[in-house]
């Protein structure tokens, strides 16, 4: 309702006021961030093991997002952030995610077969060895069981066949029993 100055009295009147039909592309947009900014970190920071790189993978992904969902061409927001975020850190985060490995490696003692990580609770351990995994593989995983997406989504997603999708996670597991596993002998 609008209200009108008559004879120096406020009153309403039913006369509409134009009412915005649709919200504005930036809160919208403010608001699928807010909301999804964590799970895609925490993608995010799985994929590629540091955090730092990892908001900056979410961030470059929200700034290339942007300019489509502005222009209403992103009909599945959550799905074209999360694609985005694991591309970026697939791509754009290659070299940086390889020196952090070769890192690691110097770290550890391999005369005693203990790495220091070895004594963290099962999180920390787990996460050490992903970071550990080649990067299609750690993909592989971290889709298909942080984000529980069946292996014909992950496939379309990293653009691989479904056979390929099924090796890398049968290699990968295979690679984390060995990492993670107790010696049991």
């Amino acid at each position: 309702m609008a209200i009108e100055n008559v004879s120096g009295k406020f009153r309403a009147t039913p006369r509409a006021v134009p009412l915005r039909a649709a919200s504005l592309p930036e809160e919208d947009f403010a608001a699928l961030v807010a909301e999804h900014h964590n799970r895609l970190a925490r993608l995010a920071h799985l994929l590629c093991g540091d955090r730092e790189q990892a908001e900056d993978a979410v961030a470059e992904a929200y700034a290339k997002v942007w300019p489509r969902f502005r222009r209403g061409e992103v009909r599945h927001p959550r799905v074209y952030l999360r694609a985005a975020v694991v591309n970026e850190v697939r791509g754009g985060l290659r070299h940086r995610m390889l020196e952090r490995r070769e890192e690691q490696r110097r770290r550890v003692d391999w005369r005693d077969g203990v790495s220091p990580e070895r004594g963290i609770d099962d999180r920390a351990l787990l996460e050490t060895a992903l970071r550990q995994l080649p990067p299609g593989q750690r993909a592989v995983i971290v889709l298909r069981f942080y984000e529980d997406m069946g292996e014909d989504e992950i496939a379309a997603l990293l653009g691989v066949p479904v056979g390929t999708v099924k090796s890398r996670c049968s290699r990968a597991l295979q690679q984390l029993r060995a990492l993670v596993g107790t010696d049991d002998d």
